[in-house]
């Protein structure tokens, strides 16, 4: 029997949801700095959310409702404000790097870059007003009462039986978006935001299911997940520039700001096409193969 399978359920419950919560906790600070000072801290920020969310849902049976519903609205709302100015480090680092090397560029671009470079100083306002909240809300007391509310007669189910009834429907979840035509960019997004939830989710049942199996269905996933983030990144950009070019304040940029969106939507149209040639149906039912391997062996 794996280690780990016959702890209860509720301790696990408690321990994984502690860790996960902590864990946002800790990246609101330097995440609403400004930018230069941890600009990673976005990034992380917004993958501790999706953790945190992943980790409430997998528990959900052993949460009382209200509880669960309050932390899922909070984590959102966090990973939404942390958004924009993830969007913004990445597109900012990305133009800046394009630019370094080569000074003919012109002066055009390098003014984008500082414009950018501002907004992602401003982008982190959403961020502190959000920490600001949850501090009046008592963060840390809501974590210590709903660790307290996981209901103490679920605690008698063992950790093995509870992952299996709950990660079965996630993994049917995930393939629903995964057989769609994934014609354009929300559809693919989609199975982007599928695939990291059953990842995260694997992460907190791993102790149930085989080691080899287990890591192979991670790595397929993670794969995944680098080739559908390049078309995110690129379609994220082209939305922002073509966004950006109605503005007013970037009349004086428009020409240069349609070219880099022209651009992104070039490379965007690539990394789709990419993707589709990579996701290919064997490819498909080889994942599917290895998750109901593992789900029989787990069994």
């Amino acid at each position: 029997m794996i280690a780990g399978e016959t702890m209860s359920a509720g301790n696990v419950a408690a321990r994984t949801l502690r860790r996960r919560l902590d864990a946002v906790w800790s990246l609101l600070p330097p995440a609403s700095r400004e930018a230069d000072r941890d600009p990673e801290s976005v990034h992380q920020l917004r993958v501790a959310t999706r953790r945190a969310i992943a980790a409430i849902d997998a528990f959900r049976d052993l949460i009382p409702g209200r509880r669960a519903e309050w932390f899922e609205k909070q984590l959102r709302r966090v990973r939404r404000a942390a958004g924009e100015a993830r969007d913004l480090d990445v597109l900012t680092d990305r133009l800046a790097s394009a630019a370094a090397p080569k000074p003919h560029v012109g002066k055009a671009r390098a003014r984008l870059v500082a414009m950018l470079s501002k907004q992602r100083d401003v982008s982190r306002q959403p961020i502190r007003d959000r920490y600001e909240k949850l501090i009046e809300a008592d963060w840390p007391g809501r974590v210590a009462r709903l660790l307290e509310d996981v209901p103490a007669r679920r605690r008698h189910a063992t950790f093995g039986d509870y992952a299996r009834r709950r990660f079965r429907p996630m993994v049917k979840r995930f393939f629903t978006a995964a057989d769609r035509r994934l014609r354009n960019a929300e559809e693919i997004h989609q199975l982007r935001i599928e695939g990291k939830k059953l990842r995260y989710a694997m992460e907190i049942f791993a102790d149930v299911f085989p080691a080899r199996v287990q890591a192979r269905c991670a790595d397929s996933l993670e794969r995944l997940q680098e080739t559908l983030g390049t078309f995110t990144d690129h379609a994220a950009a082209a939305d922002r520039f073509r966004r950006w070019a109605h503005d007013a304040s970037a009349a004086t940029h428009r020409d240069t700001i349609e070219r880099l969106c022209n651009t992104e939507e070039a490379l965007a149209d690539v990394a789709r096409r990419k993707f589709a040639k990579w996701w290919s149906p064997s490819r498909r039912r080889a994942l599917l193969r290895r998750f109901e391997q593992t789900l029989r062996r787990a069994s």
